[in-house]
């Protein structure tokens, strides 16, 4: 393959790879509103450095510039493994509102934080447990769980 052919290969590829997210910096902006929203209710206890830990270990002053613009309506460029983790989040948070009453909202806070002697947790809140393993497969492993409970998997 002589060189001009290589570079026609090559742009189309390069374009694809600078690709930072499939979504829109509008939807990546609504989901840190919902992330901000539900950390701002206390639903899950969260501090700023488990929020950071949660989104991939950021630091903490890049989840507080990407909170401001999200919340001033502006747009904000997140990578994939940020949407995801958001997504997945976001997932943990449904199945916990459609398990727990709708009179006892308390109950997907208090099992967030309370220690679960089930797998994948052995003995670690589901919180602690996405923490500590710090890789998306955390995250996954909270969400296929509560899948399974309510009958979804």
């Amino acid at each position: 393959m002589n060189a001009d052919a290589a570079m026609k290969v090559a742009e189309p590829a390069a374009k694809y790879l600078s690709v930072k997210s499939a979504f829109s910096p509008a939807v990546a902006g609504a989901a840190l509103r919902w992330f901000e929203t539900m950390r701002s209710a206390d639903e899950w206890n969260l501090s700023v450095e488990e929020q950071a830990e949660l989104l991939g270990g950021i630091k903490i002053r890049t989840l507080h510039s990407w909170k401001s613009r999200a919340l001033a309506s502006e747009e904000v460029e997140l990578s994939r493994d940020t949407m995801e983790r958001l997504s997945l989040l976001l997932g943990i948070y449904k199945g916990l509102k459609i398990i727990a009453p709708a009179n006892r909202p308390d109950i997907g806070k208090r099992w967030f934080n309370t220690p679960n002697a089930a797998s994948p947790f052995h003995g670690q809140s589901p919180k602690q447990y996405i923490i500590d393993i710090g890789t998306m497969e955390g995250l996954y492993a909270v969400r296929r769980y509560l899948d399974a409970a309510r009958g979804s998997a």
